[in-house]
């Protein structure tokens, strides 16, 4: 394992910072000595020169000092030296026992199998049996095994590494993965109810998560604006006092009102002791401005935080975790199961349900749960092939360098080729290795604010449905083609990714004007955008790099080309179902990106935010207490980048 020297130290262990002392420290003796004997045999010198000689001995009393403080300094150095040196020490010890660990993982599950592979009925003796001999051997390996299994069960747990079977809980997505969902009957949604493997934590940590089973929620095709249920977040606040939050939750229950999910915190609020934030489900704007003045009667402080109905004084609800995410799971505009009259696809009843099929499986996805695989068709194979070879044709001539650069790599890590395509999985981790974006699949067209609010977590949604094969180069919707040959390869681009991340950023509770305008960004940069790269343009929109048609034209003299201007390109009116008539160039993504944070900057809401990786979760700056936490955030990673300088210098 690497570990990168402490850049506080390079001073200590570069002799040359302070060289220039030590020839001065033997000066000093030798000076000091001379002017000894010096008094010695003439003790008749004159007043100047005795001057003169404690001018030296004070410049080298200084210079004494300077050395003490020096050694102090090396010494502290030295002394954190060791003590960062222990810890890396700890670490890498712990990371080896982990690695070794994961190996044994796998001998375990196999002993499992071994054992299980015994009927029941034969893991006792049994004297009554003919095959009395072949039943005793059986035990034996039974007894054999098992004895083995629980020895190396305890070696793990000398070690700190513990099995853990979340059997009955409910899903934890940090503790377990979703292996596969059933239907039962009876059982709450969300609950495991069969574990294949265990999981294994190392001194509380997760060291593999448990491979369970869990119970299906009854699917219906009612969205929640079908149902007239529109998700409203509130916050308020209360002091640590008998019966406050009760009369709270009081307030609420009285509305006739459903909460899906209640937290608290330490208030950051002066004069109040805790903040408390619920989900709720309202039937109406009016339910939730009743509900808000409900809890004014009992405090005084009450926000809604977001709201998909048009409540008073409200911005409109946006997710605040991942998990948030499975809300868009239904909320489907078109396309999907269903197709319009004028689809290539709509009369043909095989093609229907293939699509119906694959849809079925993006309905059921929730968060951390790896994406569904698609066995796809040799058909369906044959056709992407057919796109996939004239596209790559144009992509050295047509597309910019950070596509050109990148698409080499999904062929190598991936599966990209002509005779297969690829699964969403291995391009989602691909893309989390490089950018720590990821791939969530989808029914059909989502709406702008659901589509742009996903880039918030660093998340894309793609189909995984492939167009009708009797016409390969046209689709009226977003298909796999679209989605991997256009969009995925410029997302695992740390500056592009940057930029659609702001855009998911400014999209989080803006309001429907503003919404409109950054869709209409996003048309013109992610999906139909060129780029000046020295004297040349090219392009990097997915629109145009999984059209060869537009892309061939968007680069020719026939439409007009504009600088990027988000304020401009934000009111740009566009076609949809022809060739683009304007397209904007950018200059590069990451100024296309400070373009776009300056537009979002002059919009109309009342909060910034800011992505948390580590919690993936968004925070919103509305406080003091949180804008002090993220400069302190800010001061760390200034610290860290200063040391790094240091340590090039």
């Amino acid at each position: 394992m690497y570990h990168p020297l402490n850049p506080r130290l390079l001073h200590f262990l570069r002799p040359a910072r302070n060289a220039h002392l030590q020839p001065h420290y033997f000066s000093f003796t030798k000076a000091y000595s001379s002017a000894n004997i010096h008094g010695v045999c003439s003790s008749s010198s004159s007043s100047s020169s005795s001057s003169s000689s404690k001018s030296l001995l004070e410049e080298k009393d200084r210079k004494i000092a300077d050395l003490q403080d020096a050694y102090h300094c090396c010494k502290k150095d030295y002394e954190i030296m060791v003590e960062r040196s222990n810890k890396e020490i700890m670490i890498s010890k712990d990371y080896a026992i982990a690695n070794i660990a994961k190996d044994l993982l796998d001998t375990v599950d196999v002993l499992g199998m071994a054992l299980a592979s015994i009927p029941p009925a034969m893991r006792k003796p049994s004297r009554s049996e003919p095959a009395e001999k072949l039943l005793d051997t059986m035990v034996n390996f039974y007894a054999g095994v098992s004895l083995m299994e629980n020895e190396l069960g305890k070696v793990l747990r000398r070690h700190g590494i513990e099995a853990y079977a979340p059997l009955g809980q409910k899903l934890d997505p940090k503790r377990a993965t979703a292996a596969f969902k059933k239907e039962i009957a009876g059982k709450e949604p969300g609950t495991i109810f069969t574990v294949p493997k265990v999981g294994y934590t190392y001194r509380g940590k997760i060291l593999r998560p448990a491979q369970v089973g869990v119970v299906a929620e009854s699917r219906t095709f009612m969205t929640s604006a079908l149902s007239n249920k529109f998700k409203t977040t509130l916050c308020f606040s209360i002091n640590d006092k008998v019966g406050a939050l009760e009369n709270c939750l009081s307030a609420i229950k009285a509305m006739d009102i459903s909460l899906t999910r209640i937290e608290s915190r330490p208030s950051k609020t002066a004069g109040w002791d805790y903040d408390f934030f619920v989900d709720l489900d309202a039937a109406s704007a009016g339910q939730v401005d009743r509900v808000v003045e409900g809890l004014r009667q009992h405090t005084t402080d009450v926000r809604v935080i977001g709201s998909e109905a048009k409540a008073q004084d409200s911005v409109p609800w946006f997710p605040r975790k991942m998990t948030d995410l499975d809300t868009f799971a239904e909320k489907v505009l078109e396309m999907g199961e269903e197709l319009s009259s004028d689809h290539p696809g709509a009369k043909d009843p095989s093609y229907r349900q293939r699509r119906a099929n694959i849809t079925r499986k993006a309905k059921m996805f929730r968060t951390g749960d790896p994406v569904p695989h698609v066995d796809y068709t040799k058909e369906e194979v044959e056709t992407w092939g057919i796109i996939y070879r004239k596209l790559t044709t144009m992509y050295r001539t047509h597309a910019c360098r950070e596509h050109q650069y990148v698409f080499p790599l999904l062929e190598q890590n991936c599966g990209y080729s002509d005779q297969t395509i690829p699964q969403l999985e291995n391009v989602s981790r691909f893309l989390k290795d490089c950018t720590g974006f990821t791939i969530r699949p989808v029914m059909g067209l989502l709406t702008s604010r659901d589509f742009l609010n996903a880039f918030a977590f660093r998340v894309f949604h793609s189909t995984q449905y492939i167009r009708h094969p009797s016409k390969p180069f046209y689709t009226p919707e977003p298909d796999v083609c679209h989605e991997l040959l256009g969009h995925a390869p410029l997302f695992a681009d740390p500056d592009f990714a940057d930029f659609c991340h702001e855009i998911g950023l400014a999209s989080l509770g803006a309001s429907d004007e503003d919404i409109k305008k950054l869709a209409t960004i996003f048309w013109f940069t992610a999906e139909f955008g060129l780029c000046r790269q020295g004297d040349e343009i090219k392009a990097y929109g997915a629109g145009l790099l999984s059209s060869f048609g537009e892309l061939e034209y968007s680069l020719s003299d026939k439409p007009e080309l504009r600088p990027f201007d988000p304020h401009k390109t934000s009111i740009q009116p566009y076609p949809i179902t022809e060739f683009q008539p304007v397209y904007f160039v950018a200059d590069s993504f990451k100024d296309a990106q400070e373009k776009v944070r300056d537009f979002a900057a002059t919009m109309s809401r009342p909060f910034s935010v800011r992505y948390n990786a580590l919690t993936q979760s968004i925070e919103v700056l509305d406080s003091k207490d949180t804008v002090v936490r993220f400069a302190k955030s800010i001061r760390d990673d200034m610290k860290t980048l200063t040391n790094v300088i240091e340590s090039l210098s």
